[in-house]
């Protein structure tokens, strides 16, 4: 198996064209430096602070959901520049998030299960290839945020290049999945990361066999005609705390889901 992601970028500049590409060619992209190891301390003394208090959204220790609900600070991270830059190019200007989740991998957890997210969007019969001149649409991503540097013990997040193009799920959820003869890559990320990822992509978080809790915040974001999925669904009501904290901002406003009256509504 791989060990690193060997995609790279200009630390002092954010590549939108680069990282489509590598993102359409492999399902996956890693940006480098797009937190600031000031902002990123800062961050984490509040997210850690959140997985101290007892859960109120029907988790565990280990997982958060609704984060733009528990304060300014996770509510400002839905529109970070470099990923609502990339979400605008990939899935339209009136692209909103869909899901926005802190994940607290304690010692001996993780989700090691390979997997694609959601369902199979696009199945293709097996021994089948899409023509190489054909783009994999694209409905819904992942960002991720690393908290701290992740070693290869610490259970990194675990792809498979290109298999975004398959059209199948992997094999098996616990055995090594290959596309084309690519095996899985770890992203070893460093403090500050952030790492752009197809939900179709044959991925996994590899067990923390550390001592260390792995923190990444995770915000999701998806074409507009992509309902948002916030617990308890139909009956959820969106906090007036939050939405008065995005008032003042449009495009924020607009991530949250508050879009102009058009088809089908």
């Amino acid at each position: 198996m791989s060990t690193e992601q060997k995609a790279t970028a200009n630390p002092s500049a954010f590549d939108l064209e680069f990282h489509k590409e590598e993102f359409f060619r492999n399902g996956f992209t890693l940006v480098r430096n797009v937190l600031s190891e000031e902002f990123v301390d800062a961050y984490r003394i509040e997210f850690e602070r959140e997985f101290t208090e007892k859960p109120h959204d029907g988790y565990g220790d280990t997982l958060r959901t609704k984060m733009f609900e528990r304060g300014d600070s996770f509510l400002r991270m839905i529109d970070r520049p470099e990923a609502v830059a990339f979400a605008e190019a990939v899935l339209g200007k009136n692209c909103h998030m869909f899901s926005n989740n802190g994940l607290y991998t304690k010692p001996g957890t993780g989700i090691d299960f390979w997997h694609v997210d959601e369902d199979l969007f696009f199945e293709i019969p097996e021994g089948a290839l899409l023509d190489p001149r054909i783009q994999m649409p694209c409905f819904m991503f992942s960002a991720m945020y690393y908290l701290q540097d992740v070693t290869e013990d610490m259970g990194p997040t675990q792809l498979v290049p290109g298999s975004h193009r398959s059209g199948r799920e992997p094999a098996s959820p616990k055995e090594t999945p290959y596309y084309n003869g690519q095996g899985p890559v770890s992203i070893l990320a460093k403090k500050g990361d952030m790492l752009l990822f197809n939900g179709q992509t044959w991925h996994r978080g590899a067990k923390n066999e550390s001592d260390r809790v792995r923190m990444v915040q995770q915000v999701t974001y998806g074409r507009r005609w992509v309902s948002q999925r916030f617990y308890p669904f139909v009956n959820y009501v969106m906090p007036q705390s939050t939405i008065d904290g995005a008032k003042d901002n449009p495009r924020l406003t607009r991530l949250l889901g508050f879009h102009p009256r058009g088809p089908y509504g």
